[in-house]
């Protein structure tokens, strides 16, 4: 069964990604601007900009722009950013590292604390734990992201000074020798403790801008899923065995209550993973949603499209392992 599903999944990927770069190929070319003007600079004589633009193949036909975009994609070549001149392959590989231990330490907190709050927010409803986590919940999702960084700026880096301001690392600081690009990993693995400590202190102030509004989420969600299962007859039955408080909450109530919440986990990883643009562009963390909006403001079609494609295909696979989850949470869900 599941083999099935991830047969299925991945042929259904094949053609989400065709249909969004078709859509991301027409937009992108909507967008009034010569790509090829840009990239020669103002005084460029039309000859040289002539010339940019065959070696790009700017000058072509836009579906025979389209259709050499997909056959280099089937090769597995996504074409060379009109940026830094560069194959995008390899700036991918040289921002998606950031973006994903970004993401990935977000996601961490996010969960760890959104849903023990969550639980003790049901299980202590209207009582002062509840106030705080409804509080979290909704300033979480009302404050915008790039305000909110540009707060903890102001407070952590500029009037306390606990935290430096953006960054991967210090100005000057060579990163450690890469093995999965990751520098928190990285910098263990060389067994450097003082590089492991500024990679984390440069990570902490972005990671938890990022992590606030996946953590109200979290936090509504398994309340809400808590309340609802308390209530039900399993539950009252549980308790009137002699059931610990502890093992009925934690053994019968959270796993039921967490099977929307894995649904919103996944989403919510596939958001974080996608770069959270703003928090990249104020932090100035080397990620690929900096990348993307470097591409996008130069008319860079190449990189803008493969970033576009990578979130989508990080969307897709979030969804096809939740889908798995599933099954493993409950075995009543089947996938026919």
């Amino acid at each position: 069964m599941i083999v099935r599903l991830i047969v299925r999944r991945l042929i259904f990927l094949v053609f989400v990604l065709f249909g969004l770069s078709l859509i991301t190929f027409g937009l992108s070319h909507v967008v009034p601007g010569d790509p090829a003007r840009l990239m020669a600079g103002p005084r460029a004589s039309k000859t040289a900009v002539a010339k940019i633009r065959e070696k790009y193949g700017l000058d072509d036909p836009l579906p025979q722009q389209y259709a050499n975009y997909i056959a280099g994609l089937t090769r597995g070549d996504l074409g060379t950013s009109f940026t830094t001149r560069r194959p995008v392959s390899e700036d991918l590989k040289r921002y998606l590292p950031a973006t994903l231990e970004l993401g990935l330490v977000a996601f961490v907190l996010s969960s760890v604390i959104g849903v023990p709050l969550g639980v003790i927010s049901s299980v202590r409803r209207d009582k002062l734990p509840d106030h705080i986590a409804r509080f979290v919940s909704i300033s979480g999702l009302a404050l915008p992201v790039f305000w909110l960084a540009i707060m903890a700026q102001f407070v952590f880096f500029g009037k306390l000074g606990w935290l430096p301001d953006g960054a991967r690392l210090p100005i000057g600081t060579d990163p450690p020798p890469q093995v999965t690009g990751l520098y928190t990993i990285d910098s263990l693995i060389a067994g450097d403790w003082g590089l492991f400590r500024l990679s984390v202190l440069h990570l902490l102030m972005p990671s938890v801008v990022l992590a606030y509004g996946s953590l109200a989420v979290v936090t509504r969600m398994v309340r809400g899923g808590m309340l609802e299962v308390l209530n039900q007859d399993y539950i009252r039955t549980a308790r009137a065995k002699g059931i610990s408080a502890r093992s009925v909450i934690l053994g019968h109530a959270l796993k039921n209550a967490l099977l929307p919440t894995v649904t919103s986990l996944g989403l919510e990883i596939g958001l974080l993973l996608s770069g959270a643009f703003l928090v990249e562009i104020v932090f100035s963390w080397p990620g690929i949603g900096r990348y993307a909006v470097d591409a996008i403001q130069r008319l860079d079609y190449n990189a803008t499209m493969a970033t576009t494609l990578v979130i989508a295909l990080i969307f897709v696979l979030m969804n096809l392992f939740v889908d798995i989850l599933y099954l493993f949470l409950d075995p009543r869900i089947s996938y026919s």
